[in-house]
């Protein structure tokens, strides 16, 4: 029976995975501490004030800012979550190739480009994986 090693799959797998799950965990703690901070209440207040802009107040774009790297840590976490799942999978199933595909798109898409590294690295990962089950296929 012919047996390829894996190696270079787990590799980039896990390099994005900490990749993803150290901006999953980037976006979780600027979301948490961004408006307890006093320094940066003070720095919005300047910039608005600067600017002069009427429209919004410095608790609105602190908000805003809030919610952004909340969004930003959950949808890492699912691109961390999915990356675990298909280094799981990798010897069972030739459909984890595919699903690092799909992740490496999706989260550089939906991280608006701030999860770009991680997503090279599963993109690399999944398609050495698919090459690979494609050549295993070929010779049975």
């Amino acid at each position: 029976m012919f047996y390829l090693k894996r190696t270079t799959e787990y590799i980039f797998a896990v390099i994005g995975i900490v990749l993803f799950g150290s901006l999953c965990l980037g976006g979780f703690l600027l979301s948490g501490s961004i408006a307890d901070h006093a320094g940066m209440k003070d720095l919005v207040d300047q910039f608005i004030r600067d600017e002069n802009i009427t429209d919004v107040t410095a608790n609105q774009i602190l908000t805003s800012f809030q919610q952004f790297f909340l969004y930003l840590g959950a949808v890492s976490l699912l691109c961390t979550l999915g990356g675990i799942v298909s280094i799981v999978r990798i010897r069972k199933n030739g459909s984890a190739g595919k699903m690092l595909i799909i992740t490496a798109i999706l989260g550089g898409i939906f991280t608006l480009l701030a999860g770009v590294f991680g997503s090279i690295a599963y993109l690399i990962a999944g398609i050495t994986n698919v090459t690979k089950n494609k050549k295993i296929a070929r010779q049975y």
